[in-house]
């Protein structure tokens, strides 16, 4: 099971990290990079069946990913302007 509590406390970690406003240069392109870098990082450590299932789940979750951005993307662009991915 997952605790939700830690979950919360490194996603707040992660999110102070990727502000995309405290530093020059740190576009949201350089941020979603290095996020996938990290998880890449994350993943070789695991298994290979493990990474196969992690990779499964998180195709699974892109649709509610996806949902979840287009709720809070008023507020997002609110706080920090309108964001586009150059890569």
């Amino acid at each position: 099971m997952i605790d939700a509590d830690r979950v919360e406390k490194i996603l707040q970690r992660i999110l102070e990290a990727i502000r995309p406003d405290q530093g020059k240069g740190d576009g949201f392109d350089h941020i979603l990079i290095a996020l996938e870098q990290a998880l890449a990082f994350q993943m070789v450590q695991l298994c290979p069946d493990c990474r196969r299932r992690l990779a499964r789940q998180l195709r699974a979750d892109i649709p509610a990913m996806l949902t979840k951005a287009a709720d809070l993307a008023r507020e997002a662009q609110q706080e920090h302007g309108e964001q586009h991915y150059r890569h």
